[in-house]
C-alpha cells in the first residue's frame, strides 16, 4: 500500500480548511508546520494524521468520519473504533474522553487519534488497551 494520499484525503483536507475558516496562507503554514511540505500533493499518511488532529483542535468536526469509517479501504472499521472506545472507557472507569485517548495514543506512538488508524494500527491499540485493562483488573482483584 502506498504511503501517499488519495482523492478522499484531499477532499477531507479541503472541507477541513473551509470549515475552520483558514486562508490559503494559514492553510499552507499548517501544512508546512506539521509535514514540512507546503502542498497537499507531497503529504504522506503520517503527516495527514498530524494535520487532521490539528484541525480538530481548531474546531473541525467531520460528519463523514464516523459514518464512513467502515467503508474506508485499509482504515479501522467502525467495530474496531467502538472496541477502542469501550476499552478506553473501561480502563479509565468512564472518565476518559476522546481527547485523553488521543493523548495516550500519541504518547505511546499509536498515532494521532482513533479515526485516523489503519486496520493494523487499530489491532495494536486494541491489544495494548486489552492488556492494560487485564493488568488493572488483576491488580485490583
Amino acid at each position: 500500500m502506498t504511503d501517499g494520499l488519495d482523492t478522499y484525503h484531499y477532499a477531507i483536507l479541503r472541507v477541513a480548511k473551509v470549515q475552520v475558516g483558514l486562508t490559503d496562507d494559514d492553510y499552507r503554514a499548517i501544512l508546512l508546520r506539521f509535514s514540512g511540505q507546503d502542498s497537499t500533493k507531497r503529504l504522506d499518511r503520517k503527516s495527514f494524521g498530524k494535520i487532521m488532529a490539528h484541525f480538530e483542535l481548531l474546531g473541525f468536526k467531520s460528519t463523514s468520519a464516523k459514518k464512513d469509517a467502515g467503508r474506508r479501504p485499509g482504515m479501522a472499521s467502525e467495530a474496531q473504533l467502538r472496541k477502542i472506545a469501550a476499552l478506553w472507557s473501561q480502563f479509565t472507569d468512564g472518565t476518559g474522553d476522546e481527547t485523553s485517548l488521543r493523548h495516550w495514543m500519541e504518547k505511546h506512538r499509536h498515532g494521532h487519534g482513533p479515526k485516523w488508524l489503519e486496520k493494523t494500527g487499530a489491532q495494536k491499540v486494541i491489544a495494548a488497551l486489552t492488556n492494560m485493562v487485564e493488568r488493572r483488573t488483576r491488580r485490583q482483584g
